[in-house]
């Protein structure tokens, strides 16, 4: 992807980054300050961090709990993080509401508000999130943010970006507005705005926005400079109950700066080390940067990262780990390793940067750090240009090169390395020409409030040009062109059939002996893409993606997967831990199963693997999507060649799928389906399925939709409104009740029919409880009309949601997939948000009524024997009329929640 990037500077000194990417239907505005954790002086260690959580907590014109008002309504998102050399802000929302984002954006730099409450809240935020991040968990700190202080002596580059919690809390209100006044200053600032707006206007609205801020003095940037590593520094802890030793070993990089080529051939020699391993240790992996490549001024860390063998001590490890790097430089293999290694990294780098989020964050950072937003779209050529001998001489250079070494050994108690201390006062950095002066104080008088600007005009929403077409073979192929990046986004769904619905272990080992005898996944990464199997239950689904000149070949080895495997009897793949909502689904489906369609083994007839894989693979049919820099025509000519020995699926058979579904029709309720490590039990539309290693109880509620229109609009919302909105009726009704668990509604395929659900996570103490809350809210969504007022903001969240799945080729890929196999036609995502307006609360009302009837559901439990057998009788009671549901609550205003 290569736009046009225009750039200017307000008279206050914000830089202003913006580019234009045509279609997009978000904006991203970010803005990134010179201030990390870098800049901070010893007795304020971690106030950057500490500065980023209280920016977002109130300004002059948006006070508490204000800033995200028009973020969460309209399904966007918003955070900061705190790195070595910046903190950045980033907001993505529709394009309709880029002044709201440049509005907020503004009034927290031209006007923050620090209060004792704020700032109590957020040091207590700060210090969950530190023991959680870092005592919470095994190998806490590891390698970050413990390695630093083991490489760097200079305390900026070698203290803890998070800071000690008992220095902390000792800060006042007036220190944090001494700490804006020094770092956050305009001139120390860079905006970047990414969409699908007229960089001239956005330069207009920036200035209207942004001008209006007092320039003020900031201060200098610190010295981060650090004398010579010339030995081999070691820091050993220990961390009870972890099961091996860890080892993190880090080199100074070459300065990007300097020495560009240098600094990219060792992130491919990381990218080398976490493909193939290295000898003598476990697990090794490596990352170019302490947060990643080019994220931080130099000095910067080379990270590698491994777990100790037994009976190998960490410097034995280490030596293996390090000792053979010259060796390894002068290996044959590497210009192959090499060419892949690079190859993935440009491959990735495209899809990380494509859309606006992504890169509004990217293009601030690189323009505030290196002066040079374009470094972004200039890296994957500068990538290709490292050869085998680059990276060769950077591993040479490892073999003589000091390191700092961090060891965390298992021991009886959590011991850590002393913090880095103040090694003495540092010299100023030099600043560049026109850098402010001395550091200005806080203003005294408090800025006044100014109004939000209102939401201009939304574009609509559009894939771009397509191709829509059914093969002979009977597979329908749906191609887009999205030319943004120089790759295809690749989809196949095909649904599993009668025989893999009810022998799903049987799919699970297909798709093992699927990759291992064609080698797909390999060759595909060979030639820059990917190609991967998977299945949930209800899908085989097979993802990937490649270069445009590798359509042809991707194509190829989809066609492979038919020939036929013969009486191949596989090793069984290893038992693989499921999510409770897939082994509820597994459940139901062999229930519904039992009841609509003969089994084989009812007849003594076992399918066997060749019989799920003609099922599913051989009798055509399906949904081939792809997405990205390809012309659509071409594509489905390419794809009816590649497929052309699929055959086509008669009507009827198990191949075949239609968009009604034929297994929820009679809706009846018999024995269970056969769950063998859970053991079940049934009740008489009720499956308890046993778990004892269940920490909580697992529900899902499922009854097949009406036959209709199941791409209503209508249906859509009503699935909001019920569960899937965060002003939803089973949200309030979880805040009403004080209940502890999470609930939600949806809507997706299973076996071949539509299907509306609820699942919920209950603790053990609050299942019976939380099942009678979900019948009582079930009920309601029958008999208390939907308003206005109610549906207005889920109809304005669920529009503008929606636009988000039209950010990157593989978001469109993804949504289009999900879009054809569930029946509807392509474009119903492009009208969905004009539908959704139309929409009336009447008409949602019905929709409710029709797909979330309690009468018609079955539920599944997951749990520990008691509360789970307790739960289903509860629900059964309930539906018979002999339990007593809770009293309803009183029902809040429309709009309440926050």
């Amino acid at each position: 992807m290569k736009h046009k990037v225009s750039r200017a500077t307000l008279g206050n000194g914000l830089r202003v980054v913006v580019e234009r990417q045509p279609g997009a239907s978000r904006t991203a505005v970010c803005v990134h300050y010179g201030v990390g954790y870098r800049s901070e002086r010893p007795d304020r260690e971690g106030f950057a961090h500490l500065f980023e959580h209280l920016m977002f907590r109130g300004s002059a014109s948006l006070p508490e709990g204000r800033f995200y008002d028009h973020i969460h309504s309209l399904g966007g998102q918003a955070n900061g993080t705190t790195h070595q050399d910046y903190t950045d802000y980033h907001q993505v929302v529709p394009a309709a509401a880029l002044e709201q984002a440049l509005f907020s954006e503004a009034d927290r730099m031209r006007a923050p508000r620090f209060t004792e409450q704020s700032l109590a809240g957020q040091l207590d935020g700060i210090e969950v999130e530190i023991h959680e991040a870092v005592e919470a968990r095994p190998y806490g700190g590891f390698p970050w943010p413990l390695l630093p202080g083991v490489v760097f002596e200079n305390f900026a580059n070698a203290h803890d970006g998070y800071g000690r919690l008992e220095q902390l809390r000792t800060a006042t209100v007036a220190e944090c507005e001494e700490f804006f006044e020094a770092h956050y200053a305009p001139g120390n600032a860079v905006l970047t705005v990414v969409g699908d707006h007229d960089p001239e206007e956005l330069l207009a609205l920036a200035e209207r926005y942004f001008g209006g801020i007092p320039a003020r003095s900031f201060a200098p940037s610190p010295d981060l400079r650090e004398r010579d590593l010339t030995e081999d520094r070691w820091a050993t802890c220990t961390e009870p109950e972890v099961p091996a030793t860890a080892v993190a070993v880090g080199y100074r990089l070459p300065d990007s700066r300097a020495d560009m080529a240098g600094y990219l051939a060792h992130a491919v020699l990381a990218e080398i080390i976490s493909q193939q391993g290295l000898e003598g240790v476990q697990a090794a992996s490596a990352g170019c940067g302490v947060f990643g490549p080019l994220d931080a001024r130099d000095p910067d860390l080379l990270v590698i990262t491994a777990l100790v063998p037994p009976a190998v001590s960490p410097r034995q490890a280490v030596e293996a780990m390090t000792g053979r790097w010259s060796s390894w430089a002068d290996d044959p293999r590497l210009e192959r390793i090499q060419a892949q290694a690079v190859r993935r990294m440009i491959t990735e780098h495209h899809r990380q940067h494509v859309d606006v989020y992504a890169r509004g964050r990217a293009l601030g950072r690189l323009e505030l750090l290196f002066g040079r937003a374009e470094l972004l779209d200039e890296l994957p050529a500068r990538l290709g240009e490292i050869g085998p001998g680059d990276v060769a001489a950077a591993a040479r250079g490892l073999h003589a090169a000091a390191k700092g070494v961090l060891v965390m050994a298992p021991g009886a108690a959590r011991t850590r390395p002393a913090p880095a201390r103040d090694t003495g006062p540092a010299p100023a950095a030099l600043e560049p020409p026109g850098t402010p002066g001395p550091v200005a104080g806080p203003p005294t008088v408090p800025a006044p409030a100014r109004p939000v600007p209102a939401l201009g005009a939304q574009p609509t929403p559009y894939y771009g040009p397509r191709r829509d077409v059914t093969l002979v073979g009977g597979t329908r192929v749906v191609a887009v062109r999205d030319g943004r990046i120089p790759l295809v986004e690749l989809r196949l769904r095909l649904p599993l059939g009668a025989s893999g619905w009810r022998r799903p272990e049987d799919v699970d080992a297909l798709v093992h002996v699927l990759a291992g005898r064609t080698g797909v996944t390999g060759r595909a990464e060979e030639r820059g893409g990917s190609f991967h199997l998977s299945t949930d239950g209800q899908w085989l689904d097979i993802t990937g993606f490649t270069p445009p000149d590798g359509v042809t070949d991707w194509l190829g080895l989809l066609g492979e997967l038919a020939a036929p495997v013969g009486a191949v009897v596989p090793l069984r793949t290893p038992s693989r831990r499921r999510d409770p909502g897939a082994v509820a689904d597994t459940a139901l489906r062999g229930h519904w199963l039992a009841h609509t369609a003969p089994s084989r083994e009812r007849t003594g007839e076992r399918p066997g693997l060749d019989m799920v894989h003609h099922d599913i693979l051989r009798r055509g049919g399906g949904w081939l999507v792809a997405v990205g820099d390809i012309d659509p025509d071409r594509f489905a000519a390419d794809a009816e060649r590649a497929l052309s020995g699929w055959k086509a699926a008669a009507p009827g058979e198990a191949g075949a799928y239609a968009e009604t579904g034929a297994y929820a029709e009679t809706g009846a309720y018999g024995e269970a389906g056969a769950y063998g490590e859970a053991g079940a039990s049934l009740g008489t539309s009720t499956l308890a399925l046993h778990h004892d290693a269940m920490a909580d109880v697992h529900l899902t509620l499922s009854a097949p939709e009406p036959t209709g229109d199941t791409a209503s609009a209508a249906r859509y919302l009503a699935t909001a409104l019920a569960g899937a909105h965060y002003q939803s009726r089973m949200a309030a009704h979880s805040l009403r009740a004080g209940l502890d668990h999470t609930v939600y509604s949806a809507r997706d395929i299973c076996l071949g029919t539509s299907r509306a659900y609820v699942r919920a996570t209950l603790p053990e103490r609050h299942a019976a409880g939380g099942v009678a809350g979900i019948a009582e809210v079930l009920g309601e969504l029958r008999t208390v009309p939907v308003t206005a007022a109610e549906l207005e903001p889920i109809r304005t969240f669920c529009a503008a949601q929606l636009l988000g799945v039209f950010d990157s080729p593989a978001a469109k890929a993804d949504l289009l997939r999900d879009t054809v196999s569930a029946g509807r036609r392509p474009e119903w995502a492009e009208r969905l948000p004009e539908l959704l307006r139309q929409s009336t609360p009447a008409e949602v009302g019905t929709a409710c009524a029709d797909l979330f009837a309690a009468d018609r559901m079955t539920l599944v439990v997951l749990g520990r024997p008691g509360p789970a057998s307790e739960t289903a009788d509860r629900w059964t009671a309930l539906l018979e009329g002999s339990g007593t549901p809770p009293a309803p609550l009183p029902r809040p205003h429309a709009g309440s929640l926050a």
